[in-house]
Order: structure tokens, then C-alpha cells, then sequence
């Protein structure tokens, strides 16, 4: 081995210890932040307190007491509990909910926390709601879970058998080190583990390229390469069948889906994959994943507690999903129903035209117009005349700047004035009860919205008609439906539990010798290169 290759190597692993070292500082990070919710919830709260007033914008009233609330259970719906951990979980998740990620502890996380509960108490009727109409005996939510169970199944079964685990022993380890590294490397347990890790990769690629042979051996496979090129397309039906796989046939419906291009979601229309390679490599994958599908379910993989729990949270949201959409679908109003809804909420539906204005309000007429002289001949520039004249006590400070002003909310005599003008001209005096002003537009924002024909304000005015119609269906789901109690003890408890432990971690990370000033000195030591060899 030479010099470069043999340094080039050591650098890799060097990179991979320190990147596994800082992965073992944020895990341990992690671990502490993650326990905060399990050590909230550790002590029961005082039984028999009631907590009334349900959180949440659908006005329902609901109470519990803590004695019926185990844990960190902070509410039920019918018999679904919701905790404490899952909205912190959540929480995490906030890229998918919308909202920011408070520090742990604070009032605004409080905050934060009450909104995604009432998220989840009406999500949770959805999906009752849904189970009680039979949603989930219906033949789209069952062919997706179906899909979607394949895909687990497969995946399943590929870490398990076609890949495994893939043991290093000392001795490999030790024989890597003897005729791979630079006995100037001390072998310690992290220089262990990175080779360790190097030798497992190796075999995990060995084995990925393996795993179709694998998979395969002892099926009957036969692929009708004519029926699938793309010269056949004009007349190909839906039932012909591209391959077999023992005595299960494959038609072009059962592929249909994966030999679609990207131009299929942009245009809903019957655009293909023109490439017959690609054509033959996707076919080739969509038979690996049915061997592997049927093997895993052989094998009882369908009845395997990881299963339940990979596929049972999607479940759950699929349902509510397919509920809301079958929902919504027969929601949709007609053209003069949705019509009629505009008129009527056009305030929450049209943006007014709004106007970034300076402005200077003077005690007359006659001050007011000899002020505009002084800045029209360039004596003063108006930043200075708000500043030494305006009677706006926060003229001093803004220099006149107003913001944003929208059309109609001011007085109307100054805001007719003030929408008529053209920007960067300074006109005036006109008066109003506050005085007279001089005025400046900066910028001019157009109204929106103003007309229900624009396809911008129609899709706004639908969606803004469907979500009103939802939030009342959940609201009478939640008054006549399902019960719903909130434990506002538990949830409480909760919170200050949390605020405590993080006031601790705080306090005790500044004391001398805390275990957080140590990491931070190995993180440094840590991310500080190593010198090349000479």
C-alpha cells in the first residue's frame, strides 16, 4: 500500500471517528431532551381535581379528572388517548404541522402544545367518524394500505434476510488494522469501531448485489420484453400480460403506475417512459418487491409486532385522509352556491389596496403649508419636519414613517386623500380630526380578490368555503358525537414538570465540572484536524 492511498484512508477513518463522536454528543443531547416528557409524567397527579373548558376552536365543553387520565394521557376521544409525548412528538415534526419549535419549557411551547392538541382531538374524531360511516371497508383506503403494507412487507424482509446482520469479529478487526493502518494509530475503541464499521459496509454492498440472485433462486421467471417496449403502446390493453413469476401473472395494469413519467402528474394524462431499458429496470424492481412481499408474508412477517407498529400509525392518518377527502368531495357547492359565499364574506376574502405612507401632521393650515414650502425648496428633507413638527408623538422615532396602511381604515376624509395620490410625490395639506397632514406614498401594494371570476380568488373562496364547512362538521362531531374530555391537571403538571427540569439542566450546566462544559471542550479538541503525517 502506498503512502497516499495508505493516508487517504486514515483520513477517511479519522473523518468517521469524529463524525461518530459528535453523532454520541447529539444523541446524548437528545436523549435528555427526549426524556423530558417521560420525566414529567413520572408521578401521578392529585385525583380528582376537574378539569373543565375542552381546549380548542370548536367552543365544545368538556371535562375529566386526572385520577381517570394514566400517565401522561392529557385527553381521550372516545377511546383514543392522546399523550403528552405524542404532541411533543409532533411538535418535533413541525415541518409537517406548520408551526415553529419553541424552546422546551417556555410559555410560548405551552402554547404551541394547546393548538396542536386541539389538532389532534379533531383529527381523532375524523378517524372515529370515519370507522363508524366504514371508510375503512372502502376500496381506495384498502388498496393504499395494501400498497403500503407491501411496501413495509419488503422492506421487512430485505433487512432481514437478504441483508441481516452482518457480524465483524475481533480477529477481522484486527487483521484490517495489522495490514490496512499505520501502527502509529493506537487501536482504541473508536478506531475499532470505524473499521468495524468499513468492513460492514463492504459486506453490505456485497450482499446488496447479491440480493436479487438470492432472491430469485428457484422462481420461474419469464418477461414478455415485446408487450413491454414502447413500440407496443398504441396497442397494448390493460390485460395483457408483460410477465409471469411462477404462476402469477404481471398485466400491464399491475405496472401501469410505474412505468408513468414525470409528465403523468402535470398534465393526468397517459405519458409513458420512453425508454425501453427503463421500462425493463422498473419491471425488474416491481418483481423483486412481489418476491419479497410473498416471502415476508410466508415467513409470518404480516403478524410480526413490527409490522403492527410500522403500518399502524399510517393507518390511522390514511384514514383520516381518505375520510376528509371523501368529506370534502361532497361538499363541493355549486357555482352560485360559492357565488353567494363570496358575497357574503367578502371582508375575509378581498386585500384591500394598502399604502406604505410618511407622513407629517402639523396644528394648521398655515404651518402645515409653510412646512411643505421649507421642504419642497430643500431647506428640510420631511424626515426632519416629522421629526421637529409633527404633533405624532412617535414622530421622533418613525421620522413619519406610518407602515403599511390598508384602504378604509382610516379616517375618510385622509384616506380618500391618500389613496388618490401618486407615489413619491409629497401632497397636502388636507385635514382630518387628528390635524393637518402633509403626505407621502412610498409603495402601493393592488388590492386582491376583488372579483370571483379571477381562478386565484375562485380556488381561495373554495377553499375557504370547504374549511369552514369542515371545522362546523368537526364542531357537531365534538358536541354530538364522541366524547371528549381534556385533563387540564394532567396537562399542567406537564407543563411545569417540563419548564422545572429544564430550569435544572440550566443551572446545572454552569456549575464547575458539569458534564456540559466538558463536552464542549471535546467537541472542540474534536472538530480541531489532525496534522498530516510528515
Amino acid at each position: 500500500m502506498d503512502a497516499d492511498t495508505l493516508f487517504n484512508q486514515q483520513l477517511i477513518l479519522g473523518i468517521y471517528m469524529i463524525l461518530r463522536r459528535l453523532i454520541r454528543l447529539i444523541s446524548t443531547t437528545l436523549l435528555l431532551l427526549a426524556l423530558v416528557p417521560t420525566m414529567a409524567c413520572s408521578k401521578s397527579g392529585s385525583e380528582g381535581a376537574a378539569a373543565k373548558g375542552a381546549v380548542g376552536s370548536s367552543g365544545a365543553t368538556a371535562s375529566g379528572s386526572a385520577s381517570a387520565a394514566a400517565d401522561d394521557i392529557i385527553a381521550r376521544v372516545g377511546d383514543e388517548a392522546i399523550t403528552f409525548n405524542l404532541l411533543n412528538t409532533m411538535l418535533n415534526s413541525s415541518a409537517m404541522v406548520g408551526l415553529s419549535i419553541p424552546a422546551l419549557g417556555t410559555p410560548e411551547r405551552n402554547t404551541v402544545i394547546i393548538t396542536l392538541l386541539d389538532k389532534a382531538i379533531s383529527a381523532n374524531l375524523l378517524y372515529l367518524d370515519a370507522k363508524k360511516q366504514g371508510t375503512d371497508r372502502q376500496v381506495p383506503y384498502l388498496t393504499d394500505m395494501g400498497k403500503f403494507e407491501d411496501a413495509v412487507l419488503a422492506d421487512m424482509y430485505k433487512s432481514r434476510v437478504l441483508i441481516g446482520d452482518i457480524p465483524v469479529s475481533a480477529a477481522e478487526i484486527q487483521t484490517f488494522y495489522d495490514t490496512s493502518i499505520s501502527p502509529e494509530n493506537e487501536l482504541d475503541d473508536d478506531l475499532k469501531h470505524a473499521i468495524e464499521a468499513r468492513i460492514r459496509k463492504q459486506r453490505y454492498v456485497d450482499l446488496r448485489n447479491s440480493q436479487r440472485e438470492r432472491l430469485r433462486a428457484g422462481s420461474k421467471i419469464t418477461i414478455d420484453e415485446a408487450v413491454l417496449a414502447t413500440d407496443y403502446d398504441g396497442q397494448r390493453s390493460a390485460t395483457d400480460i408483460v410477465a409471469t413469476v411462477g404462476n402469477k401473472r404481471i398485466s400491464w395494469s399491475d405496472i401501469e403506475v410505474p412505468m408513468r413519467g414525470a409528465d403523468y402528474r402535470t398534465t393526468q394524462a397517459e405519458f409513458y417512459i420512453d425508454n425501453d431499458e427503463e421500462r425493463l429496470l422498473r419491471l425488474q424492481e416491481y418483481i423483486d418487491n412481489m418476491l419479497m412481499v410473498d416471502k415476508a408474508r410466508v415467513a409470518g412477517m404480516d403478524k410480526d409486532e413490527e409490522f403492527f407498529k410500522r403500518t399502524a400509525e399510517y393507518r390511522k392518518t390514511q384514514l383520516i385522509n381518505v375520510h376528509r377527502g371523501g368529506l370534502i368531495q361532497s361538499w363541493k357547492p355549486s357555482d352560485d352556491e360559492l357565488v353567494q359565499y363570496y358575497i357574503d364574506n367578502m371582508d375575509s376574502i378581498v386585500v384591500p389596496e394598502a399604502r406604505k405612507v410618511q407622513m407629517v401632521v402639523l396644528g394648521s393650515k398655515e404651518e402645515a403649508e409653510s412646512v411643505k414650502a421649507q421642504i419642497d425648496s430643500g431647506k428640510i428633507t420631511i424626515f426632519q419636519a416629522a421629526q421637529q413638527y409633527s404633533l405624532d408623538p412617535n414622530a421622533k422615532h418613525t421620522l413619519g414613517d406610518m407602515g403599511w396602511v390598508s384602504q378604509g381604515t382610516g379616517f375618510p376624509e385622509l384616506d380618500d386623500f391618500t389613496f388618490a395620490l401618486e407615489p413619491g410625490v409629497l401632497s397636502g395639506p388636507v385635514k382630518s380630526p387628528a390635524g393637518w397632514h402633509l403626505v407621502k406614498v412610498l409603495d402601493v401594494t393592488d388590492a386582491q380578490h376583488q372579483n370571483i371570476e379571477d381562478e386565484k380568488t375562485r380556488r381561495l373562496t373554495l377553499r375557504m368555503y370547504l374549511h369552514e364547512k369542515l371545522d362546523s362538521y368537526v364542531v357537531d362531531l365534538r358536541k354530538n358525537a364522541f366524547d371528549v374530555e381534556v385533563y387540564d391537571d394532567v396537562l399542567t403538571r406537564q407543563f411545569q414538570q417540563e419548564a422545572n427540569y429544564i430550569a435544572a439542566l440550566n443551572k446545572k450546566a454552569v456549575e464547575e465540572g458539569s458534564i456540559t462544559k466538558q463536552r464542549q471542550q471535546e467537541l472542540q479538541e474534536w472538530i480541531t484536524p489532525p496534522l498530516p503525517p510528515q
